[in-house]
């Protein structure tokens, strides 16, 4: 059971399990937020608007700051970070693959090679020069604007614009911004088995009341080396990630529906509806009312 694993991506830090073919929305962090690794199945652009930080994707890490473009593959762990509790904005766009193929022509180019094409030493990030930037930001700002709008074309503009948009990157694309090795296996991470024991329990019963000793139960497992093992090994304590999955799973339910804040704080495993927004506040810098006022919508767009 001590055993380490990294044969397979943990299911437990997989993310937009509710995810249809196309979203597009505003990520800001700030004050003590952090996440753990995570994966998921759609692709991702991250546009960096405002503030810096620091990306891990598997086994690189890179400083970002404004304009800083990432694509994301869907196989790969990452997750971003405050340096000093600096607050940073960024435009994030999710996708399935097949939108970027809707439109197949004869001349060999792929939108998605920047996802699946990489040669050794390929990094992850973008730095685009002026002309590029004022490209990308002017094909951003017309997707922010179809966006949402329910028009009976914009989902077709949104197709075009997205392929757009990956031909822009493809076109600029380098290949030399830094990146930083760090420790780890293929994905970046190694957990001990009983680790991703615990963290499997926990995305399968967040909603549930959790305590030490009932997961140190399931995975058979002294309560005190569980607690000290978990901590080494994810960099959060249990009681952190319970309140990640909880708070993550709030704000896909503050994205995806219109369910009352009460109601998702008693979904997700919150009696009490203060400390639900307390600890949402706490982790994001910003309470469920203000996230959920964020420029966001979701469009499940038709394959064509």
């Amino acid at each position: 059971m001590d055993g380490y694993t990294n044969q397979a991506l943990p299911e437990s830090l997989k993310t937009f399990r509710g995810f249809g073919e196309f979203q597009m929305f505003i990520n800001r962090n700030e004050g003590e937020w952090r996440m753990p690794l995570e994966w998921h199945e759609p692709l991702e652009i991250f546009y960096v608007r405002e503030g810096r930080g620091t990306y891990y994707i598997d086994d690189k890490r890179y400083l970002f700051g404004p304009g800083d473009v990432f694509v994301i593959g869907n196989q790969e762990l990452h997750k971003s970070q405050l340096i000093d509790q600096e607050a940073f904005e960024a435009l994030v766009i999710m996708f399935d693959p097949a939108l970027a193929r809707a439109v197949e022509l004869d001349d060999g180019v792929d939108p998605l090679a920047l996802f699946y094409e990489r040669t050794a030493g390929f990094s992850h990030q973008l730095r685009p020069n002026e002309a590029v930037a004022r490209r990308l930001r002017a094909c951003l700002a017309l997707m922010s604007e179809e966006y949402g709008t329910g028009e009976a074309y914009s989902p077709r503009k949104l197709v075009a614009l997205l392929q757009w948009l990956l031909l822009e990157l493809k076109e600029a694309y380098s290949g030399n911004a830094p990146y930083t090795l760090v420790d780890g296996s293929r994905h970046g991470i190694s957990f001990k088995e009983i680790v991703n024991e615990a963290m499997d329990y926990i995305s399968s019963h967040y909603a549930e009341e959790l305590t030490l000793d009932r997961i140190a139960g399931h995975v058979r497992a002294n309560p005190s080396y569980l607690s000290r093992i978990f901590k080494q090994n994810t960099g959060f304590t249990i009681v952190e990630f319970i309140a990640f999955k909880r708070i993550w799973r709030a704000k896909e339910m503050l994205l995806y529906s219109d369910a009352r804040i009460t109601a998702i704080a008693h979904q997700i495993g919150y009696n009490n509806v203060t400390h639900f927004q307390w600890t949402f506040k706490k982790m994001l810098g910003l309470s469920p009312g203000q996230y959920r006022k964020l420029p966001r919508s979701y469009y499940h767009l038709k394959r064509y």
